[in-house]
Parts: structure tokens; sequence; C-alpha cells
């Protein structure tokens, strides 16, 4: 190139293959004359001009601001994009124009919020603050997944969430599926601005950015399609309408010999990404678990102004019902505290329950879990699990699954179902209109015992102002006795 203004400069790249097995051992083949380890954290990159002066290497400030363009540094990342892939991601020191992004913005965040947060108090209630700068590499960070150990990274900074596990208001769980990992963007997600600020008090120092994981052997294929901690991309290949705003989706997994392996009564993250933002949303199929190489969800669609309370609709709802079918989402699960282990008995946050007869009460989508359950009791046919089903909507036309529910309990003793609509335009309609009520309850439910556990699922007021308050009156003890999805 010559040094003229208004000259073009024009890159020439080699392409060359790569074997993974290299990589595996390090080389990363013939590259720029060389060979180059993977391990480089970094690729360099400087000019010279006609009298083969060079950039230097740090940047140098003069007053003419001469020669202060210092070397264009470019750092490596491996990453495993997809499933049994391996690549390397390049991170740029900033992104064009005013985008956002790049290691040099990041590094000067870390640093700017390294120096405030050394003006923070020490909250009461979490002795185990800590505003040092320690460095932590995700190779570390990676080693506390458990409950006993529970650390997360978010935008460069390392939390120990361990003793805020009893009192996250969406149970334990929801920070145990991401213990160990870096879950920014799940947590920008589905948490609000002062939940972020909350999280400060939890920081014990940053991610080493400059440190990183060894590539390891990819795992032969499972049997099994969900990972625990990862997402897992799942693709759209059918959509059936069951009425005007309830579609099911049926979508394929990874492999065709993979069942999803989700317990029942746990339930799944969908992640997409709209207007550039990750959306997370929660649901429970309604295939049986043990189903191979796919899994099915029955979802109601709330569409833009279809709701005054919610004017804007449900955003992953509407992205579901408007995405073309091969279209890849991303799964992430299990999620959820309570598992049905068979023959009446339950694991809760880790503890045994049992029940030989089950009070089911489902509101809306709640039906879900409830339905899983179900699925699975009356698909063993040891199982003698008695269940009496109450199953509130507003209309007729809301309820979710009801063929499968009728036939289900016109077909086997076991199962009662009941259900409760908030009004109805049918005068032929034989079951409860209004809402759940004591009275409800009594007639179609079994009544308190060692051997009746009763489960919920459904709004949140409805759980609070109908469900719980019906129950202690029947003679319930709720805090033993019910488990709300």
């Amino acid at each position: 190139m010559e040094g003229r203004r208004g000259t073009c400069v024009r890159w020439s790249i080699k392409r060359s293959p790569i074997s993974m097995a290299n990589i595996g051992v390090g080389a990363f083949g013939p590259w720029s004359g060389g060979p180059a380890s993977v391990a480089a954290k970094e690729i360099a990159v400087r000019a010279w001009d006609e009298t083969l002066n060079t950039q230097p290497e740090n940047l140098i400030w003069n007053l003419m601001g001469m020669m202060n363009n210092c070397w264009f540094r470019v750092k490596t990342n491996v990453c495993k994009p997809h499933k049994a892939e391996i690549g390397i991601m390049f991170d740029h020191p900033t992104q064009p124009g005013n985008q956002s992004g790049g290691w040099m913005t990041r590094q000067s965040h870390l640093e700017n919020s390294s120096e405030s947060t050394q003006t923070l108090n020490k909250n009461l209630s979490s002795p185990f603050t800590n505003t040092t700068s320690n460095l932590y590499s995700m190779s570390e960070v990676k080693n506390h997944n458990t409950a006993d150990s529970t650390w997360i990274v978010v935008h460069g900074h390392v939390y120990d969430c361990t003793r805020f596990l009893l009192d996250h208001p969406g149970g334990a769980d929801s920070i145990l599926i991401n213990a160990g990992t870096d879950c920014t963007e799940e947590f920008d997600a589905i948490h609000s601005d002062n939940a972020k600020k909350l999280l400060e008090d939890y920081r014990i120092g940053e991610l080493n950015m400059t440190q990183f994981d060894p590539i390891k052997e990819v795992p032969r294929s499972r049997t099994i399609a969900l990972v625990p901690r990862e997402k897992i991309p799942c693709t759209l290949v059918e959509k059936t309408s069951i009425s005007h705003d309830v579609k099911k989706f049926k979508f394929s997994l990874p492999c065709e010999e993979q069942a999803l392996g989700l317990p029942v009564g746990k339930h799944i993250f969908l992640c997409v990404t709209i207007d550039g933002k990750l959306c997370m949303r929660a649901y429970t199929p309604t295939s049986s678990v043990d189903e191979v190489g796919y899994f099915e969800l029955v979802v109601k669609i709330y569409l833009k102004g279809s709701n005054p309370k919610f004017p804007n609709g449900g955003l992953m709802t509407q992205y579901l019902d408007s995405v073309p079918l091969g279209s890849v989402i991303e799964v992430k699960g299990p999620l959820g505290h309570i598992e049905y282990t068979g023959m009446g008995s339950f694991t809760v946050h880790g503890k045994h329950k049992f029940g030989k007869r089950l009070a089911m009460i489902a509101g809306g989508t709640g039906i879900t879990p409830i339905y899983q359950v179900i699925q699975a009791i009356l698909k063993n046919q040891n199982d003698d699990t008695e269940m009496y089903l109450v199953y509130a909507n507003r209309t007729e036309e809301d309820i979710l699954l009801r063929d499968e529910l009728d036939a289900w309990a016109d077909k086997c003793d076991r199962l009662k179902v009941w259900y409760v609509v908030g009004k109805t335009v049918r005068e032929a309609w034989r079951y409860s209109v209004g809402a759940i009520t004591e009275s409800i309850l009594r007639e179609h439910i079994p009544g308190p015992s060692d051997e009746t556990l009763a489960l919920a699922c459904g709004p949140p007021p409805m759980i609070q102002f109908a469900v719980q308050p019906s129950l202690v009156k029947i003679g319930y003890d709720i805090k033993n006795s019910l488990l709300v999805f």
C-alpha cells in the first residue's frame, strides 16, 4: 500500500481448513505463514509508514496527537456455538459507529464499576459482600455450581448467590439452573433494574477476561437432549390450531434418537431474541416425557389488543404464533422444584412427599404441569393414585386440553374432572360458574388426610385469594400438604 491520503487498504485473507482434531491438541494450523497455538489470547495488527516507522505497542499521548494510534488488538475466545461444534470468537476493541460493545468498552466498565463499588456500604443482610476486585477464571466459576456454593457471572462480574437461594422469589432452582455459568443474557431478560441493584451485594470479584477454558473433547451422543445450564437448539416443525387463540407447537430435538429428558412436573425455558433482546418464558410440555425426537407445547396466544390489562399482548406467544416452520429456538432446563417420581411420590425441594389421593386445582394455562402429572400416572397401570381435578377458566372456550381430560376421565375411574368458568353462555353447562370457592372444593376434592396432597398451578391471585384460603377452611395443612408449581 502507498502512504498517500485517500489510498484504500486491502487485506488479503488466506483461508485454510482446520482439523477439529488439531484444535483439540492445540495446533491451529497454517495461518499467516506458520502455526499458532489455540491458547493465544489475542491477535495484534500494526502498520508501517513509508520510512518503516511502526505504530507503538501501547497508547502514547503527545501534544500534537501524532503516532498515538497503537496496535490493533483482537481478543480470541474459544466457544461452542452449537452442540458438537467448537469455534473461536474474535472480540474487537470496539464496535462500528455508535454501537456498544467491544473488549475495551467492557474493560473500562469493569474498572469504573470496581472503583465505584469501593464506596458502597456493607449490607447487613449479606455478610459475605466483597467489594474487592478479585479475579476469577471461568474454570473457577464453573466449579461453584451446587446449592452449597452458587456462583454466577453477569456482565463480567462474579457473584456468590449461595445465601440468596432460599430468599429468591423465583425459587432456588431459578438460580441453580445458571450456577457456574455466565448468565448475563438470562439475567437481563427476566429481572428488573431493582433486582440488578440488589445483585451488587453479592459481588465477590471480576471474571478474568484473559483466561479461557481449554477445549474439551466433544461428548458422544446422549439419549437425553436437555443439558443442565446449557441451551439446546430445537426446530419448530409443526403448528396446529386448537382454537382461535390456542395452538400446539411441535419441536424436533437435536437428535432423532433423543428424548427431551424433562422430569414429570418440571418445565423448560424457551429462549428467543426479539428486537435485539433475549426473551425467556417457562413452559411445560404436554407431550409424554418419554417421547423420542420431539416435544409439544400447547400455548394460549395473547394477541396485541385482546386484553385491556395487557394491551401489547404476550411477547413470546406472539413470536411463536408468527415465526415460520423451520425456525430454531433455544431450550433450557429442567427447571422447577416439584418432580413426580411415580406411585404417588413427589420430590419437593429435595424432600419426599407422598399422596395416595391428589387434589388438583388449576387455572388457565396452569393446567399444563398438572396435565403432565395426570398423564404420567395414567400411563403406568401399576400407579393407583387417585386424582381429583378442579379446573377454572374465564369461559368454556378457554379450557385447554379439554378433549384429552374428558377422554381420560371417561375411561379411568382414578380421575375425576370438574370445570369452573367465570361466565357461560350455554344453558346445558353442567359444571360450576363463578370463581373457585370453599363449597366447590369441598364437593369435588377429597378431604385432608396424611395420604392426601393438594397440587395447584395458576395465576398468583387465584392461588393466594381463592385456593389457599379455601383449603385452610376445609382443614388442609397448606404448609405441608399443598404443592404449588
